[in-house]
């Protein structure tokens, strides 16, 4: 679930229970609870050799409801997806549910929820004014120096447009892309006709090209392009990272570090030295253009420490036990690395995912966005909404992201919020020194649609886990490439209890989907709920088995929407926290954040527009956090089960800040503490 500039977005949510050892069971119905969330109409098991639906088309004790239902579709071999013919509330949802419960025929029922986004989208304005004749002359040269050998730039120079028609020159606009524009960054210079680009990456090839701006009043115009030059900068090459640890012996004489890619090469050819330093005695040294060398003359019994220096002609990197990215957004991902992040570049310095695991997010979809590309499996399109769907159909195989706008009581337009797309960004955007780095760069990122503009059911829900988990979907094919890890950043907009309570009316349809994809060794990662309450009223987080995550801010403390473990919840609520953002909570957070959670997003206002970054807060960012640390313990365990991957997470927390909130509790009512991505890592490591 996600908060975006104050308004709560009602997305990704399925939860756990907080416990020191072991997520706890669901949750138990209060004696007078009452659900408010939305329903579109029922789950309904009929007692063996009963016909679900009468001859003249109706279902199967449909006058015991008292409401007209219609059939939708089979969820399971003995299980029906029955429609209200007409809009209920939830109160008489819950109460058509009860009738039906009763007649004989009917082997258990269940409210069919309705799970819920919104968004938010910038506007931008046009001019009428005609733009100036193209610039002219571009020549683009590497401007790399030696008092700055990392840093990769770009001089550039041109000549003034012929035609400004009656405008006036206020400047230029130079353009800079690595994928021909499809994504483009930009930089406005005044009126002199050369540019100096900076912070570039060495190793890619740019395209460059430029504009004139011009003004008539009040109104702005951008010109005709130049025509696009292109170039490969160059630098000193990025630090190694090592993967076998900073000490060998005679025993063990081989050192390892990460290949490094030409972006990491700094566009050009490099050589390694590792050089062995006792604590007494000879240094011991050997040269290599791989990403291994072994040491020859190492004494018996002596332990060394190891360096390891990447050379080309620009310059010498160092080694380093840590992998610290070199996109150019990382500054503003505060949750990776900040005191109350989640330690990330030490897990990195032992992997960055496989490309072997694959990470299904169900939610609206996912757009295309170059750090996600060549990662971004096929998935599937659940939401059974055809008039919700936006995409103008049913479930179908294109589980892309064609926009959830839609519109309020008012008629204004509620813009796409591009969600799902956020998510997996905050998963696994590329390590490629553009834009953000995700938390497991490496692995592939699955999207199962279970959301449209006026959200999903709880059956798409079921559906889309089963999917995603690799098990059979009546009606559907099979999933070629299944997930290990689902997230689950998605709830309804109010209480509704999950369908694993000990009652004979009720089903146990979401539970056994979970616990069917649990014994097929995937680990499902849930948000705990955006209303700042009790936790075990937010479906389908208090269903069970999944691993429940709270939001905290940047201070470590919890975020002020997140929901919690109530005291008197018998260990269920939360089970453990990872930074979601808290724009309430933003002292010492990076510019331009907010406190929020900086990752992937598109301009677009109703369809895809072009790839972009934003901030957004809430339990559906603390989600992916998790869910990619989970991704980086399937890399380096493949056969890692849910109960292991629950028991590296609560054995390595970080703690909450001294004094706040979450510290105080005598309840755990944020969970175990702030999932810790490095500790983690280290500890599969030494327990496999």
């Amino acid at each position: 679930m996600a908060k975006f500039r104050g308004v709560a977005v009602w997305i990704a949510l399925l939860t756990l229970i907080g416990t020191s050892v072991a997520p706890a069971s669901a949750a138990t119905a209060p004696s007078q609870f009452s659900a408010t969330a939305k329903a579109a109409g029922l789950i309904v098991k009929y007692h063996s050799g009963v016909l679900p639906l009468a001859p003249n088309g109706e279902p199967t004790a449909a006058n015991t409801a008292g409401v007209a239902l219609k059939f939708d579709s089979l969820l399971d071999t003995d299980t029906y997806v029955l429609n209200f013919a007409s809009q209920l509330s939830a109160a008489d949802a819950q109460a058509v549910a009860d009738r039906m419960a009763q007649d004989p025929r009917v082997a258990a029922v269940e409210l069919n929820t309705v799970i819920y986004s919104e968004s938010f989208s910038p506007q931008t304005a046009s001019t009428a004014i005609k733009g100036a004749s193209a610039v002219t002359a571009l020549t683009v040269k590497d401007s790399w120096s030696a008092s700055t050998p990392m840093a990769a730039s770009a001089s550039l120079s041109w000549k003034a447009p012929t035609y400004l028609y009656g405008a006036k020159l206020t400047g230029y606009q130079v353009d800079y892309s690595i994928d021909g524009f499809a994504t483009t960054k930009t930089l406005l210079v005044g009126t002199k006709t050369s540019a100096t680009l900076s912070s570039l990456t060495a190793g890619v090839k740019y395209s460059f090209r430029a504009h004139a701006i011009t003004k008539v009043g009040s109104a702005s115009k951008l010109g005709t392009a130049s025509t696009a030059k292109t170039l490969t900068l160059t630098s000193a090459p990025a630090a190694p990272v090592i993967s076998s640890g900073t000490y060998v012996s005679a025993a063990a004489p081989t050192v390892t570090w990460l290949p490094q890619s030409v972006i990491d090469q700094g566009g050009l050819s490099v050589s390694y030295t590792v050089t062995a330093t006792p604590t007494s005695g000879a240094q011991v040294s050997c040269t290599t253009i791989s990403s291994s060398c072994t040491l020859v003359g190492l004494v018996a019994g002596a332990t060394y420490v190891v360096d390891v220096v990447a050379t080309n002609t620009r310059g010498s990197t160092h080694g380093s036990s840590q992998f610290i990215p070199a996109d150019e957004s990382f500054s503003k991902q505060w949750y990776l690395n900040s005191t109350y992040g989640v330690n990330a570049p030490s897990a990195w310095a032992v992997t960055l995912g496989s490309n072997d695991v694959v990470v299904a997010v169900l939610d609206g979809g996912i757009t295309n966005h170059p750090q996600l590309a060549g990662r971004l499996i096929p998935g599937y399109d659940f939401v059974s909404d055809v008039t919700s769907a936006n995409d103008g159909d049913g479930p179908d195989p294109d589980a892309s992201d064609p926009g959830n706008w839609t519109y309020d009581r008012n008629n204004n337009l509620i813009p796409s919020d591009w969600h799902g797309t956020h998510v997996a960004g905050i998963i696994a955007a590329a390590a490629d020194k553009v834009g953000t780095i995700g938390i497991a760069p490496n692995v592939r990122i699955q999207s199962v649609r279970v959301l449209g503009s006026t959200g999903g059911t709880r059956a798409d829900l079921i559906r889309g886990i089963n999917w995603a988990a690799g098990l059979s979907v009546p009606g559907y094919p099979m999933n070629p490439t299944p997930a290990k890890v689902l997230n689950l950043s998605l709830g309804t907009d109010g209480t509704s209890m999950c369908d694993n309570i000990p009652t004979q009316s009720r089903l146990y349809s979401t539970a056994q989907a979970l616990a069917a994809a649990k014994a097929a060794g995937v680990t499902t990662i849930t948000a705990a709920g955006n209303s700042g309450s009790d936790a075990r009223y937010s479906y389908p987080g208090n269903c069970y088995p999944t691993i429940n995550v709270g939001a905290t801010g940047i201070s470590g403390d919890r975020a002020y929407y997140s929901n919690i473990t109530e005291p008197n919840a018998q260990n269920v609520g939360v089970d453990i926290s990872a930074p979601g953002g808290d724009d309430k909570d933003a002292v010492g957070a990076p510019a331009g954040t907010g406190g929020q959670i900086y990752s992937l997003l598109n301009t677009g206002t109703t369809v895809p527009g072009d790839p972009t970054y934003g901030s957004m807060e809430g339990t559906s960012m603390a989600t992916p956090v998790v869910a990619g640390i989970v991704a980086l313990l399937y890399s380096i365990k493949p056969t890692i089960s849910f109960d292991e991957v629950w028991t590296v997470l609560s054995s390595t927390v970080s703690k909450f800040k001294p004094g706040g909130q979450c510290a105080t509790s005598t309840t755990q009512e944020c969970g175990v503490g702030i999932v810790n991505a490095g500790a983690a890592v280290a500890y599969l490591k030494t327990h496999p």
